[in-house]
């Protein structure tokens, strides 16, 4: 239910008082300073703390507390003993025995709209129905229409299809942070991108010169 404050002082007004021009003028500047530091004070507040589809950077720190989630991403450092590419140190690894390591933690910043998404993930998560029906509204809801799809596997599992390319490191944040909406003892089987170019013969398949085997899984 959308709230919104609404004092109408004017309805104090009767039949007999209607034609009395300095109390209506009494009445107006007091629904004037009612209307701005009570009803606009509550209703911003609404907008940018309460509701979590609409906080701001405040408000979603807020609800960042309360969820017990963290808004912000790092990258651990790789262990001490991580076959890492280089040339100098004597226990650096490189071209077929190594990989890039990280030295340090190393944290990254999400934009508002990520990390309201990840709230709004936790939120739902925390009271969901479980059912596949309700999950993809709550996917429509955050991401938005058909930028990602959950299938179930009927096996107790789901499968989430990604539809939109830009959103495909931020899902597979998500997926780290265990947010992608599942029942208790149902797993996320993989996480797919739909729009992939698998290698077949099939009409929608390419393959030889324009294809691979790669199947999208992240």
């Amino acid at each position: 239910m959308t709230y919104e404050c609404n004092i109408d002082l004017t309805t104090a007004l009767d039949w007999q008082r209607s034609n009395a021009e300095k109390l209506k003028s009494f009445i107006a500047a007091k629904q004037l300073w009612y209307q701005n530091n009570h009803c606009d004070f509550w209703n911003d507040w609404v907008v940018d703390v309460f509701n979590l589809a609409t906080a701001n950077e405040f408000g979603l720190s807020v609800w960042a507390v309360i969820l017990d989630e963290p808004v912000f991403g790092f990258t651990e450092r790789s262990p001490i003993d991580y076959p890492a590419f280089g040339f100098n140190d004597p226990d650096d690894e490189n071209f077929f025995d190594g990989s890039f390591g990280v030295n340090s933690d190393v944290g990254y910043e999400f934009t508002t709209e990520q990390i309201r998404s990840i709230l709004q993930l936790k939120a739902y998560i925390l009271h969901m129905s479980g059912s596949t029906r309700d999950t993809n509204a709550a996917l429509k809801r955050i991401f938005g229409e058909s930028q990602l799809v959950c299938l179930d596997g009927l096996d107790m599992t789901l499968t989430y299809l990604i539809q939109n390319e830009d959103i495909v490191s931020f899902i597979r944040e998500i997926k780290s942070r265990d947010l992608l909406p599942r029942p208790a003892a149902v797993g996320v089987k993989l996480v797919n991108n739909a729009n992939v170019e698998s290698w077949g013969f099939g009409g929608e398949f390419e393959n030889f010169n324009d294809g691979n085997f790669y199947d999208g899984e992240i």
